[in-house]
């Protein structure tokens, strides 16, 4: 129940932020295509997905950091650490609450596109001979992209969370220990990760694209040890946050 009432709690009070988001979105798709005449299909792609993608994430990887901020500055980190819940479920009970709100912004970008942008230029869509069996590739392409971008976003969430905790844990030079923790942490993960992956060569690759389109296939092992030293970093820091970290 506590963990739910947490989640639910975060939920509240993050829907607005995404929600004047959403709203930009759509106000952003308008323009571009009111603007479509005048704009290069590169610069519609860019500025109508690319973007709106790439803010979000950011507007995520941010709020995971003034999820935590706002239970120091507020107090309420009293609260959190009385109730007989563990450390762990806390932080994952804040983390589900922006990745739930950053894949609903994610299916809305790709909604308003859909029916604003891509309507608009159906007819073309439909007609063109090359567009047809182009689609599987695409949508191997899409869902592709879409899952090392929301993998991405989860390790990056995780290292969000260390960062500040680690912080948590001087009462002196805060900022600088949480630049520390951040850079080293990073640089951490990114000397282990080739020899770890390497464990995992016996993995089948993954084709990346498809018919007409040029296909890479991607060796998985990156990807597992990211999601494993998220699963990790997600652990460690329930551990500072009920074990160490001084309020």
């Amino acid at each position: 129940m506590g963990f739910r009432n947490i989640w639910k709690k975060e939920m509240r009070s993050l829907a607005p932020l995404y929600g004047v988001y959403c709203a930009l979105v759509l106000l952003l798709h308008l323009i571009l295509l009111y603007k479509k005449v005048y704009l290069d299909t590169e610069i519609m792609m860019v500025g109508a997905l690319f973007l709106p993608f790439l803010f979000v994430s950011a507007m995520a990887i941010g709020t995971g950091y003034y999820q935590l901020h706002t239970e120091w500055r507020t107090n309420s980190i009293y609260l959190l650490l009385s109730l007989p819940i563990r450390g762990w479920k806390v932080l994952t009970a804040k983390i589900l609450a922006v990745y739930a709100l950053l894949l609903i912004s994610s299916l809305w970008i790709a909604v308003s596109f859909g029916l604003i942008l891509l309507r608009a230029s159906w007819q073309e869509v439909r007609v063109s001979e090359a567009m047809p069996p182009l689609f599987p590739s695409l949508f191997n392409l899409a869902l592709n992209t879409f899952w090392m971008y929301s993998l991405a976003t989860l390790f990056l969430l995780m290292l969000v969370q260390f960062t500040f905790l680690c912080g948590q844990l001087t009462a002196k030079f805060k900022w600088i220990v949480m630049i520390g923790a951040g850079f080293g942490a990073l640089w951490l993960v990114l000397r282990i990760s080739p020899l770890l992956s390497n464990l995992l060569l016996w993995m089948p690759e993954l084709a990346y694209g498809g018919v007409d389109v040029e296909v890479i296939y991607l060796h998985p092992g990156p990807f597992v040890v990211l999601l494993l030293i998220s699963v990790g970093l997600l652990a460690l820091n329930g551990y500072i946050f009920e074990k160490e970290v001084e309020v």
